[in-house]
């Protein structure tokens, strides 16, 4: 068994664990069907008008074209001028932003979800840095965020990860869940006024307390970069079991019975409008939601969703 397979029960990660990760970091990039570049899938070719590395296709001329890459034998076949578009490379920095925030640290089956969070951000960011393109990180918790410049080099990618294990270390189960809708909203107003452009940004999180003001700027970035959701849930947020159970937190605790069928309904129902709402907004603007569940090793997922084509 290599040393990424060996599983950390604590519930904490550790920066050993994450840096180990870097082997299972293969197999997952560009899913076509999402229509945006490849998650971490290397150098990214760009159409262009002019003279690139490679040819891309034959189209028909627009008011712009570069008269010199006029296909004649085209255009005189067809009856209307044709021109020649070619790629070039180009970069695609990566963005990760990662969420250690208090409504994380929760989770029923394998793995909470602030775990999985980790992980994946460890996948991408060795990904990332493996094809050659620079990656950075926005990581936050309920009250505060770090913001990790995008590098390609391992020492930045194992201080990127060691941020995160600081932020992970800080979850406590006895402090109950804060409303973290000003700090979504803080963050991604930081990022939009960090992103340029020709970024892939990746948000890992479980979204809740999402406000307006979060989608704007979430919607605001996707005018000039791609934007991938990584929305990680557990089994019992969708679907709470039929046995009876307790939930608490330091200060309450409920019982739910499993005759409660009405409570069970209305807890599925809120569940399933919120996901449909924001998958279909995300999806007006051609932003992808993937989601990742509390069950199966991230690593396995993340290559199921983003097989490497």
């Amino acid at each position: 068994m290599s040393k990424s397979i060996q599983e950390n029960t604590s519930g904490y990660v550790s920066l050993n664990e994450l840096h180990g990760m870097q082997f299972e970091a293969s197999g997952f990039s560009f899913l076509p069907k999402y229509k945006v570049q490849s998650l971490l899938a290397g150098r990214h070719k760009s159409a262009m008008r002019g003279r690139g590395l490679d040819f891309k296709e034959v189209r028909q001329y627009v008011p712009g074209d570069d008269i010199r890459n006029i296909d004649w034998k085209v255009t005189a076949r067809t009856q209307k001028t044709h021109t020649k578009v070619f790629s070039e490379e180009r970069e695609r920095p990566v963005l990760l932003v990662v969420d250690q925030s208090s409504s994380m640290f929760f989770g029923t089956q394998e793995y909470l979800k602030s775990t999985v969070c980790a992980h994946l951000a460890a996948l991408g960011a060795w990904r990332t840095v493996d094809v050659g393109d620079r990656v950075g990180a926005f990581v936050f918790s309920d009250t505060q965020y770090q913001q990790i410049r995008p590098q390609r080099s391992t020492t930045a990618i194992l201080q990127m990860l060691k941020t995160v294990e600081q932020y992970n270390l800080q979850l406590n189960a006895h402090q109950p869940p804060k409303s973290k809708t000003q700090i979504l909203e803080s963050v991604m107003q930081k990022v939009r006024t960090t992103v340029n452009h020709d970024y892939l940004i990746v948000i890992m999180s479980d979204l809740r307390g999402i406000s307006d003001q979060t989608l704007h700027h979430i919607f605001n970035l996707k005018r000039h970069n791609d934007v991938i959701i990584f929305h990680i849930e557990d089994e019992w947020e969708r679907q709470l079991p039929l046995r009876s159970v307790s939930l608490s937190n330091s200060e309450y605790q409920v019982s739910i019975e499993s005759s409660m069928k009405k409570a069970r309904s209305k807890q599925q129902t809120a569940f399933e409008n919120e996901k449909e709402m924001l998958v279909n907004q995300f999806s007006e603007y051609g932003i992808p939601l993937l989601t990742f569940n509390t069950k199966e090793r991230p690593s396995i997922q993340v290559r199921d969703l983003l097989k490497d084509h």
